[in-house]
């Protein structure tokens, strides 16, 4: 029969009643603590340590909300599990296309002439955006030029008859 006395089942319980002085309530909180400090801790460094991250997703927020950048920090601290940071990165690159898009929206007047007034199919309205956004980051367009390529689309399928 092995010695099963030291293993981590058996330091909170003897024959098989749990030890009170192990599972105390002062005991646990202060267990919780550590844990959650090392946790906090762990997030901190998956922020800080990761430039594109912080790149890519703190500085835009704290740029945008007017907020220090360690206020960002901590809001997503908070509100984030550790795995969830470290996809940030990805829902980074998935809202600089969304947003994008909305910008391509208003600037091309797509969702009146597309969404109100359909003038223009919502399919080719996609499509026209699409273009804008998708030449404006991955082929590195200016925007200007992106979206004057989207402006001449638009008004080719308007005086189509």
């Amino acid at each position: 029969m092995t010695d099963n006395s030291n293993n981590e089942y058996n330091k909170g319980h003897i024959n098989g009643n749990i030890n009170t002085e192990v599972c105390n309530s002062d005991n646990l909180k202060k267990i919780d603590e550590i844990q959650c400090e090392g946790t906090l801790e762990q997030k901190y460094n998956i922020i800080k340590d990761n430039r594109y991250i912080m790149e890519e997703v703190i500085v835009p927020i704290s740029n945008a909300l007017k907020l220090p950048m360690e206020e960002v920090i901590e809001i997503f601290i908070k509100k984030y599990d550790g795995t969830a940071l470290y996809e940030t990165h990805a829902f980074a690159e998935q809202a600089r296309m969304a947003c994008l898009g909305r910008k391509v929206d208003i600037d091309l007047g797509l969702c009146w002439i597309s969404d109100f007034f359909d003038l223009i199919s919502r399919e080719d309205a996609d499509l026209i955006r699409k273009k804008v956004v998708e030449d404006t980051l991955m082929h590195h367009k200016p925007y200007k030029e992106a979206l004057e390529i989207g402006r001449k689309l638009v008004i080719g399928l308007l005086k189509e008859e």
